[in-house]
């Protein structure tokens, strides 16, 4: 693999290079970036693979939502089948179509329906434009967040947030040093400073801020993930942790949620890894159901259970749960909160 990755240098000098003009011509005005008639909000990251959008696209929203605004969220919806623009919640019912949505927006939407119902609303489209003036005509929201922006340049933002993963970048520094295809980078690391705001994703972990990302941007703030408990489909929260479980998952990394899993109390008994956004099938379910006895329960990531749950008979007769996890910013949140506040003056 490293030496693929070696082998494909040259196409990542090809890329970063073609992403440097790009930029460029975004920013001599050559490239129209849109305004919209409301603030707009970019949560994104600068490297492939999952670095924690979706859990800080809920803590935003639900910042927003408790103060009583009107909050608007698009994406395109990542490994979505479809490129054509789609409702995916108007804050009452949600389209539970993930080949039409996208994952990642269905736990959005299943997220703050719970305590935020009506005020929210949420599409999917590849023009992201397009989704933002969509959402304005129809529902008319005090506030846009655009999930995974940071690339798309082409609608105009009022606060860029990036977030960057400190173990990723720490257990691999080759993969942070070109873009794609030989390493993970988005574009090059130097474009971090478009950032208003990094914030470091330590995950499960409690470490320190990494110095480099101090070369970038003043304003730097860590977050982590708290894992609260394991929920089912009807919402009921499993009493005794102290058990056997088989973990399954397709998100990016997984050995964090296998970390928290475990510093819970749970014995794994078995682990199950599919790739990021995986579409579940009839035969990989019913392998699932041939490994379960009666001292055992599946255990999954909240992002994996939105796709799961449309396996009734899997999620009804059997223990399936999922780990429910918030992001949790640390002591210099202060900074995060003073920023969306500005945004409403």
């Amino acid at each position: 693999m490293i030496l693929l990755r070696i082998i494909l240098i040259p196409f990542s000098l090809i890329y970063s290079a073609m992403m440097y003009v790009r930029n460029k011509l975004y920013d001599t005005g050559i490239f129209r970036s849109h305004r919209i008639s409301k603030p707009v909000i970019s949560v994104g990251n600068i490297t492939t693979g999952g670095t924690g959008k979706t859990p800080l696209v809920i803590l935003l929203a639900d910042y927003y939502l408790s103060k009583g605004i009107k909050t608007g969220i698009i994406s395109r919806g990542y490994k979505r089948e479809s490129q054509d623009p789609v409702l995916v919640s108007d804050g009452i019912m949600i389209n539970e179509n993930a080949d039409e949505t996208g994952d990642e927006l269905l736990l959005i939407a299943g997220e703050l329906m719970k305590n935020h119902s009506g005020n929210f609303f949420i599409a999917a489209d590849s023009d992201r434009v397009r989704a933002a003036e969509f959402l304005l005509k129809e529902f008319d929201p005090d506030i846009i967040i655009l999930d995974d922006g940071f690339q798309n340049r082409r609608i105009k933002r009022d606060l860029d947030i990036v977030l960057f993963d400190h173990r990723s970048y720490t257990n691999n520094r080759f993969l942070h040093s070109f873009t794609l295809p030989s390493g993970i980078l988005r574009e090059s690391m130097n474009n971090l400073k478009r950032a208003d705001l990094i914030i470091q994703n330590n995950k499960s972990e409690d470490v320190r801020l990494l110095p480099v990302l101090k070369n970038y941007c003043k304003d730097i703030l860590t977050m982590r993930y708290k894992s609260e408990y394991f929920m089912d489909y009807k919402n009921s929260i499993l009493e005794k942790e102290d058990t056997g479980a088989i973990l399954f998952s397709g998100i990016a990394d997984d050995d964090s949620f296998i970390k928290m899993v475990k510093s819970k109390g749970i014995r794994i008994r078995e682990t199950m890894k599919f790739s990021d956004h995986h579409v579940y099938t009839d035969a990989e379910i019913d392998f699932l159901k041939n490994r379960y006895s009666d001292d055992i329960l599946f255990i999954t990531t909240e992002k994996d259970f939105v796709k799961i749950k449309l396996f009734k008979d899997f999620i009804r007769n059997y223990p399936v749960y999922f780990l429910k996890m918030k992001a949790e910013p640390d002591i210099n949140s202060i900074i995060l909160y003073n920023k969306l506040d500005t945004l409403l003056k």
